[in-house]
């Protein structure tokens, strides 16, 4: 079969992760072979001797950064540390993830993201068994090719560029292939972690850039803030395929695994409050909720007086000429119906795929994200102070801490 178009998948590749985790890697150690173990049947089927051997390795000095970080995603449940941060490798995958110093790094680490997707995909494809890999649970050869090509052409839409400058190429394949540490051995899993992995690197992005529009809030210049308002937006935009990608996994098949991550919920990620609260900090009700109390670094930084856009809006609007008043409101509304979008499309996704259970974040699953869908990233801005909320002044600060 020739080779689906716009993909970069070789069937007989041997560089890709994917690929790698088949053969061992270049140069098979202790970290591969107990990666190869998890491709097979699942981090929580390994054994007590290979949860020892990961301690070891971890502790031995001559362990560099990223196995090690591999080592304690292996560890997490045994030593009860288990999170939706050690469930997707984020600190495996923080050498690739952007920063405010470069931001545009995170379109290449999607773009990576997705490839590997794809070339998995196509290597358990096969019709000759050769792979082991995650067994249970695999898609029709036509459900396969699909992925494949949405996973391609997401990739290819979100870095058109390919690889950019500032993506450190010597650690990308070790992090790319330590990062994925399935649960179970269904074969979906692999899609659920990468897709999920896409949107952490979209939302640090996101983060990074409303982090800067508030620095140059400072210096008062109103479109220089909208432009980056708006950046953010279409980063979002860009990523909603990735929903698209995720739907080609049945409810049947997600069920199969999920209980396996309880524990592990989208609640706990820092990267979606850090664009909250950017935006605007949270009325108390919120601060004090689940949402806010399973991210304490974030929540920290938001008591702690961050001054967000919306404070600054109120702040400067009266000041503003015409076009600097229409830029920016512009530039607001279009990242607020990017994540009113993202919102409604996530609940619709999950209704359909959890139905009424209740969420792995001990949430009330689709009832949690339907109140959710209410919430505005930008609540202040058009709102007069409630005479019954002593705690609202305009998004600024919390006078009750």
């Amino acid at each position: 079969m020739s080779e689906p178009r716009g993909t970069t998948v070789d069937e007989h590749a041997t560089t890709t992760s994917a690929v790698d985790a088949q053969q061992g890697g270049p140069t098979p150690d202790l970290a591969s072979s107990i990666r190869l173990r998890i491709l097979r049947h699942g981090k929580d089927r390994l054994g007590d001797d290979a949860l020892e051997q990961a301690r070891a390795g971890r502790a031995d000095a001559a362990t560099g950064p990223v196995v090690a970080e591999f080592y304690n995603c292996v560890l997490d449940k045994a030593e009860d540390r288990y999170s939706y941060r050690s469930y997707l490798a984020l600190d495996v995958l923080k050498p690739l993830l952007p920063t405010a110093e470069n931001v545009h790094t995170g379109r290449t680490l999607v773009a990576r993201l997705l490839r590997d997707l794809a070339e998995f995909e196509w290597m358990t494809m096969k019709d000759d068994d050769e792979s082991e890999l995650l067994p249970s649970g695999r898609p029709r050869r036509q459900l396969a090719l699909k992925r494949i090509r949405k996973a391609a052409s997401l990739g290819e839409h979100f870095d058109p560029l390919g690889t950019r400058p500032g993506l450190v190429a010597e650690p990308v394949e070790d992090v790319i292939r330590f990062s994925v540490l399935p649960v179970s051995d269904h074969h979906d899993e692999y899609l659920f972690i990468r897709v999920l992995q896409c949107y952490e690197t979209v939302f640090t992005m996101m983060a990074a850039t409303l982090e800067e529009a508030a620095a140059v809030a400072q210096s008062g210049c109103a479109f220089e803030v909208a432009a980056r308002i708006e950046s953010a937006a279409t980063t979002l935009d860009q990523a909603s395929g990735l929903f698209s990608l995720l739907a080609t996994m049945s409810p049947a098949n997600f069920q199969a695994f999920r209980m396996q991550t309880d524990g592990s919920s989208a609640i706990q990620s820092e990267a979606y409050k850090l664009v909250e609260i950017f935006c605007a900090l949270p009325r108390k009700g919120r601060l004090d909720s689940p949402a806010f109390l399973s991210v304490p670094r974030v929540r920290l930084r938001a008591l702690s007086g961050l001054d967000s856009l919306s404070a600054w809006h109120r702040r400067r609007q009266s000041r503003w000429s015409d076009a600097e008043s229409a830029v920016v409101t512009n530039a607001v509304h279009l990242l607020e119906q990017s994540h009113q979008k993202w919102k409604r499309t996530h609940h619709s996704i999950a209704r359909s795929m959890i139905g009424d259970s209740n969420g792995t974040g001990g949430t009330d699953g689709i009832e949690y994200l339907r109140q959710c869908t209410e919430n505005r990233l930008f609540w202040p801005i058009g709102e007069q102070r409630p005479q019954h909320d002593s705690s609202f002044d305009g998004g600024r600060g919390y006078p009750w801490t």
